[in-house]
């Protein structure tokens, strides 16, 4: 799938060709050949929020019925914005200057058919949720973990943030994204909002 960077501005382009020199890429500037483009082929578009202008949804409706998979990058993300985003049909939403790590995890987990998110967001996600655990699932469904990953993900379960199970378990933070990146991996979903998702009743 060809990747396009859609800007005018020199920086944003410059900042972003060097992460996809390992993609089949190209950057257009013009709106109208971005369209046109969109109904030749399936594409990833990745693009500064500040290029939608005032209309977000006029901009964006046209590429998202191409079935253009969208990955807006804003300066200043909140969730009230990613939220409308994702309800308009895009595809990933993340910080302008996330880490290069980030960008590229989004682009794969676009071409896979996934939406992704920016941390923040799933954790603003997860603590607004209605949520209730299934005490049977959850028992059922851990035995595939390690007893540390088990310890891990039942804090997880009960809505703790990275850093608190971190202070609980007495274990470094980085352990803790160790531990949840091997669950996540056993459970076959790609962050905890989606793992939460499989115990809620």
């Amino acid at each position: 799938m060809k990747v396009i960077l859609f800007s005018n501005d020199v920086t944003f382009t410059d900042r972003y060709k060097h992460l996809l020199m390992n993609f089949s890429y190209e950057i257009i500037k013009d709106y109208n050949q971005l369209c046109v483009e969109a109904q030749k082929r399936n594409l990833i578009i990745i693009m500064d929020i500040d290029e939608c202008k005032d209309e977000l949804s006029m901009f964006l409706d046209p590429l998202i019925e191409q079935y253009a998979y969208l990955i807006i990058l804003d300066s200043y993300p909140t969730y009230e914005k990613g939220k409308k985003l994702i309800s308009v049909g895009i595809r990933a939403y993340g910080n302008l200057m996330m880490d290069d790590i980030h960008l590229k995890e989004a682009i794969n987990s676009v071409m896979d058919g996934n939406i992704w998110l920016y941390p923040e967001f799933i954790n603003e996600t997860v603590s607004r949720m209605r949520y209730e655990a299934n005490p049977h699932t959850i028992e059922l469904k851990l035995d595939i973990l390690t007893n540390r990953e088990r310890d891990v993900a039942l804090l997880v379960i009960e809505k703790l943030s990275y850093q608190e199970i971190s202070e609980k378990l007495d274990i470094s933070l980085r352990t803790v994204k160790a531990h949840t990146k091997n669950i996540y991996e056993k459970f076959n979903v790609s962050n905890r909002l989606a793992f939460l998702l499989l115990f809620n009743h």
